[in-house]
């Protein structure tokens, strides 16, 4: 008998195998936003339960309720879209229908009250825009509901249930790709202008590179401390201006919460910073500036350029935001941020504000600030 030559499959049946591009069918995503759809609804209450509730209460006894959804009840539905004027030809204002059902449940000093475990729907209509020429289709899924019963707000027979709904909605279609790529999230929302006109159908799906996909970013960082701090604070007293700026120069202690997220998921739009910090009576003399002035302020970024990888485990970015001194202003403010992921024991961090009557500077290392955390990384491409 002749022995037959058999290869075992190890992943590959072509010898060479070169890594090159691949022509696949896939389904494209067009567009991809994430909605949440909150709202207060009075719901009837049955007639039995609405009596069980009376006479529990008129005994002296506690009403408490639980609200939660009824599993398999989730349903999206597209009632329609019209042009968006926004400039990008396929873009579309997109009315969509989010439904469920929820539970709700009324107890007596905790004991389940006979009548009164009942199901409620409730729907919310939204408005949102979206890259959706003809071609594709709206795929919608509701991936959380919260409830709640609003005990408070009890009106003869009628409850109100604060409720929560969390839809994802994207935009697709089967196209034929030679593909690299990374991965991605939804965007953010676009404000929906008052004023609509009619936009041009192309036969097939157009892009819509202005503000989809979201522009990425080559660096991703998070730095988290809350606690003690000691930081710079030029204040340029009442004249104000940048010539008066150095009128008064302190390092007030106190207490920080600094919160910085920068790239989110490579995303530039996924970037936040938020700082407070409440100013305490520090080691300095009685009398000095220190003591006499409340340095407390808050700060929150608001727009971001891109960050730069200064090290492979260094990050700097800039910015404007808002800056609040204590009993001021709030005033429009630059900010610098520079971090660095050195385990063990070798985080650090420094953030410079600039406002137009302030200078602030806060330089945290894990040495000096216990429960530093800072992370840097890069975004790879494939």
């Amino acid at each position: 008998m002749t022995k037959k030559n058999i290869k075992s499959i190890q992943g590959q049946q072509v010898t060479p195998n070169p890594i090159g591009p691949e022509c696949i069918r896939v389904t494209k995503i067009y567009d991809w936003v994430v909605l949440t759809n909150r709202d207060r609804t009075n719901v009837s209450i049955p007639e039995e339960c609405a009596t069980q509730i009376e006479a529990c209460r008129a005994e002296g006894n506690t009403i408490t309720a639980s609200c939660s959804e009824v599993v398999g009840s989730r349903d999206c539905d597209l009632i329609g879209a019209v042009p968006a004027d926004i400039g990008v030809p396929g873009a579309q204002i997109v009315t969509l229908a989010f439904h469920v059902q929820v539970r709700v449940q009324f107890l007596c000093n905790g004991i389940a009250l006979p009548g009164c475990n009942f199901v409620a729907p409730v729907s919310f209509v939204d408005d949102v825009i979206l890259c959706y020429p003809e071609g594709t289709e709206i795929n919608c899924d509701i991936y959380d509901v919260q409830c709640n019963v609003l005990l408070n707000q009890m009106l003869g027979n009628m409850v109100v249930l604060d409720v929560v709904i969390c839809p994802t909605v994207q935009v697709t279609a089967q196209v034929a790709l030679e593909v690299e790529a990374r991965f991605c999230g939804p965007r953010e929302i676009i404000p929906i202008p008052e004023q609509e006109v009619a936009c041009p159908f192309p036969t097939f799906p157009p892009q819509c590179p202005t503000f989809f996909p979201p522009l990425t970013t080559d660096a991703q960082g998070v730095v988290e401390y809350n606690g003690p701090v000691t930081i710079s604070y030029i204040e340029g007293g009442a004249a104000g201006g940048i010539a008066a700026r150095a009128v008064f120069t302190t390092t007030p202690t106190g207490e920080i919460d600094f919160t910085a997220l920068i790239g989110d998921q490579c995303r530039l739009s996924g970037s936040e910073i938020q700082v407070s910090f409440l100013d305490t009576p520090g080691p300095t003399p009685a009398g000095t500036p220190d003591d006499d002035r409340d340095q407390s302020f808050t700060f929150n970024a608001t727009e971001f350029n891109q960050p730069t990888l200064t090290a492979p485990n260094s990050l700097t970015v800039t910015g404007s935001g808002t800056f609040t001194p204590s009993g001021g202003v709030t005033e429009n403010a630059t900010f610098t941020l520079s971090m660095t992921d050195s385990d063990p024991n070798a985080d650090r961090a420094t953030l410079t504000i600039t406002s137009a009557t302030a200078i602030v500077t806060i330089a945290l290392t894990e040495v000096s600030n216990p429960g530093l955390e800072v992370e840097v990384e890069p975004c790879n491409r494939f």
